[in-house]
């Protein structure tokens, strides 16, 4: 897709698109023309916005799934390939927090949880909607990933760990699918406030608060990556920054990490 070409008449799949990143993603790709299958747990939300964004006559539906359920992913591929018959754009959103200590055997279970959605959700929609991505080629796989995976404070190592894994995963696939006709990118948000994160201190921080960027942020950010086949984009842009002194700097690095990081993350 060139910069100039529209979305009009593709089919775009958005997981965990009931509220934050995801629904403004949504509504923001059907304002653009396309045809939008809204994903998530919630059905509810998922009916609301469908009305938002014009209804099923417009070309856009809904499917009610936990992306952490390979059989309930399976499903929705049924469902793309039998209204549809082809996917242009899917966007890996669904996630969920992972804050907390490790602990020992007792956080296993946790670790495995945040995992499932966080990583393993997009490994399984990927899988399951390649072969409607390789017929609609050239076609997209944009992963939500986070700041937190290129840099890992205390106290969120769950949920780091997911998202150094989807950020590692979509490295190592961008030339491989590439040469298919399926290009991906990875967008990392820094502090976004969301529904699940509403980092509400930060907000009543006047300095703080210039450091949260915003779903809108997020969601320009999707559909340049889009549209210019970006491997990655940092929303705001200045948080990748953030990554420097880990590679140049270790020393730098752990220092703002355990000193300056950990403070703000806490407040997420």
């Amino acid at each position: 897709m060139s910069p100039t070409e529209t979305m009009a008449g593709r089919v775009c799949v958005v997981t965990g698109a009931s509220s934050g990143l995801g629904h403004r993603a949504a509504l923001d790709l059907a304002a653009e023309g396309a045809r939008v299958v809204a994903v998530a747990r919630r059905e509810d939300r998922l009916r609301t916005l469908l009305d938002d964004m014009g209804g099923v006559s417009a070309g856009h539906s809904l499917h009610v799934t936990d992306v952490s359920q390979r059989a309930e992913v399976q499903a929705l591929a049924r469902h793309v390939e039998e209204t549809y018959g082809r996917c242009d754009v899917l966007v890996n959103n669904a996630g969920r927090g992972g804050g907390g200590s490790f602990k020992g055997p007792e956080s296993v279970t946790f670790v495995e949880d945040v995992m499932a959605v966080n990583f393993f959700g997009a490994v399984y929609c990927t899988a399951e909607l390649m072969p409607l991505l390789e017929r609609s080629a050239p076609a997209f796989v944009v992963n939500i990933a986070s700041v937190a995976g290129r840099v890992a404070p205390p106290g969120e190592s769950a949920y780091c760990a997911s998202k150094f894994a989807l950020v590692g995963w979509s490295e190592g696939l961008e030339t491989e699918l590439a040469r298919r006709g399926v290009y991906i990118s990875t967008i990392e948000p820094g502090f976004v406030p969301t529904e699940g994160f509403p980092h509400t201190d930060m907000k009543a921080n006047p300095l703080m608060s210039r450091m949260l960027g915003s779903d809108e942020d997020v969601s320009k950010a999707i559909r340049k990556a889009i549209r210019g086949r970006r491997h990655q984009r940092t929303v705001p842009r200045f948080y990748y920054l953030v990554q420097v002194p880990r590679v140049l700097a270790p020393g730098v690095y752990r220092f703002l990490r355990d000193r300056a990081l950990t403070g703000i993350w806490a407040r997420r």
